[in-house]
């Protein structure tokens, strides 16, 4: 409480309890060991304590201890004089409630308000009120002032309770727990709630709360369908959080699952306890066996439909088989779960049955499946292409790295298309092992043999290397890298030109401020030279064939590839006035334009 209400208090108090000792005819006056003027009820927090309430009369003396009221609780004080009964003296104080604290929903998030002066000082506690043993905090602060404190909706449980009291010698706690009949609190109680095992028989509910909730054991078949009650013959058990339960199995199996319920009957937790120890749910037949006077007994086998008696000439899977069923239980290969005087649980195997009754149809799927692969596999070659895309192996000339750079770009917006690109810069590891020659002899005859395309990326140092080939000019400075695989892939492109071999293998391109076309030696534009990105609808087309797309998707596809590589472009060719890298390094470089 904050100072204001205790001096209201503390003279709403001393003026009752002195105008009473006066209509008493009863003068007051103050010893000299006390410090107050007059008699005085002095508050301290939710703790009341009377001081020096000392009659002048011979009569005796009034003192009071210091005794616990909680805020928003009604004090009442009796006195009475000597003899007893004759004058009587009641007062009756109603304490200030807490009206500085309030909980408001936001959305998803609770906001606890706790609105009280900035000098005052508080401590605020959240934690779970446990039912059976103390309390489990969760988050204690003391704070100052006026505060909102968030809580997420997902952090609500019924037993989450909030502690508030003033940081002042003998206060007393103020608890509430807001959220006992929130519909989100158990929702999240029944998430947080856990079914552990502890042994093969033995199982407890983990959760932060008490629940109201019962448990019995179902049966659940593979197939997702709902687990079966096995109620009766078993019965329900009443389920407290954090006690150890045991049902009376003499065996335990992966199909069997605890069912747990809440008061209303609604199944809130299921889980298949003994299927991780155990393996995966089993495709085996639960039977039920009921024992009545005079050794009577009857059987019938657990299907979602409900329990087949058996034998039974219903159709149902376990009806057809059960004739197969009761010579396994008899002859001991049935696993017996449960057992008392009323009845038995036995679980047998289908495994057997299954396959010897799908034997045949097995077989004659065997048999399409055959004749259908046999059909396929006259088109593998086709369908692996269209899966895959086509082939494309990417060459060039090392000029420099900022050219490599430009390379790789490319390469990498062309394989967003149905295209397998290959190039040496993602292969430097293979070509270090194998040598520049054999690793383009080995992609060049894989390239063919799948239909693929080799792409010749003409540049200034490219041009000047097919012009020392073919006897026209010198070699470029620097063209002679370790890597360098388009020096080596010569010797066997010029062949295929040179014979005619290469229209439909090839395809040539270079970039537009680099290089004009008509700077690449004939003998190789007797194949496509494209400029990119200018003529990319035209050069996509080309590498795609002949399974290139309409006109109208080749045009977004061209688009797709230009976003991707201008990035490219733009750092490599500087701004207008500063020299390009790779230029005039061979004839016909571009002008820049």
């Amino acid at each position: 409480m904050g100072t204001g209400k205790n001096l209201k208090m503390r003279k709403s108090l001393e003026e009752q309890l002195t105008q009473g000792w006066r209509s008493l005819g009863m003068p007051l006056s103050r010893p000299k060991s006390c410090s107050p003027s007059r008699p005085t009820l002095l508050p301290a927090a939710s703790c009341w304590r009377c001081k020096c309430l000392l009659p002048l009369c011979s009569l005796g003396s009034v003192v009071y201890d210091c005794f616990e009221a909680a805020l928003g609780s009604e004090v009442r004080i009796w006195s009475y004089t000597q003899p007893r009964y004759e004058k009587e003296l009641n007062l009756t104080q109603q304490l200030p409630a807490l009206p500085w604290l309030n909980v408001s929903a936001d959305g998803d998030n609770v906001h606890l308000v706790l609105n009280v002066s900035e000098e005052q000082h508080f401590g605020l506690s959240l934690y779970w009120n446990q039912v059976q043993g103390p309390p489990k905090p969760r988050w204690h602060k003391n704070l100052t002032g006026p505060q909102i404190i968030t809580l997420n909706h997902t952090d609500l449980v019924p037993c989450l309770c909030i502690q508030v009291w003033p940081l002042e010698p003998d206060s007393v706690r103020t608890n509430i727990c807001p959220f006992r009949e929130d519909p989100r609190a158990h929702q999240n109680l029944w998430r947080a709630a856990r079914l552990r095992l502890l042994t093969l028989q033995s199982w407890l509910l983990d959760a932060p709360c008490s629940l109201p909730a019962e448990a019995a054991l179902c049966w659940q078949a593979p197939g997702g369908d709902p687990c079966q009650p096995l109620v009766p013959p078993l019965s329900w058990e009443n389920v407290t959080v954090d006690k150890v339960l045991e049902f009376p199995l003499l065996k335990v199996h992966p199909n069997l699952c605890v069912q747990q319920v809440n008061s209303w009957e609604k199944l809130q937790l299921q889980e298949c306890l003994w299927a991780d120890s155990l393996g995966p749910l089993k495709d085996d037949v639960l039977l039920l066996e009921t024992r009545g006077p005079q050794d009577n007994r009857s059987l019938c086998a657990l299907e979602p439909s409900g329990c087949t008696s058996l034998p039974s000439k219903a159709s149902t899977r376990a009806a057809r088989l059960g004739e197969y069923l009761l010579q396994d239980l008899q002859s001991g290969q049935c696993l017996q779960l449960w057992d008392d005087d009323l009845g038995a649980l036995w679980a047998c195997p289908m495994d057997k049955y299954i396959h010897k009754r799908w034997a045949l149809l097995w077989l004659a799927c065997l048999l399409f499946a055959a004749a259908l692969s046999l059909i396929l596999l006259l088109k593998k070659d086709h369908a692996k292409a269209a899966a895959r895309g086509r082939a494309a192996l990417l060459l060039y000339s090392a000029d420099d790295s900022g050219f490599e750079r430009l390379v790789g770009a490319l390469a990498s917006a062309l394989c967003q298309l149905p295209l397998r690109v290959a190039v040496d810069l993602w292969s430097r590891r293979e070509m270090s092992a194998q040598g520049p020659v054999a690793w383009f002899h080995a992609q060049r005859r894989q390239n063919l043999q799948e239909g693929g395309v080799v792409v010749l990326l003409f540049s200034p140092g490219a041009v000047a290397l097919c012009s020392e080939w073919l006897q026209e000019g010198v070699s470029a400075p620097g063209a002679h890298g370790p890597h360098d695989a388009f020096r080596a892939s010569l010797s066997c492109v010029l062949p295929d030109f040179l014979q005619g071999r290469a229209p439909g293998r090839y395809v040539g391109a270079c970039f537009d401020r680099l290089l004009h076309p008509d700077s690449v030696p004939a003998l190789f534009r007797t194949v496509p030279v494209f400029s990119l990105p200018s003529q990319l609808p035209d050069f996509l087309g080309a590498l795609l064939q002949p399974r290139a797309p309409r006109p109208g998707r080749l045009q977004e596809r061209a688009e797709q590839v230009s976003r991707a590589l201008q990035p490219a472009l733009d750092s490599y060719f500087h701004p207008p006035g500063t020299p390009a890298p790779g230029r005039g390094l061979g004839p016909g470089a571009g002008d820049g334009t």
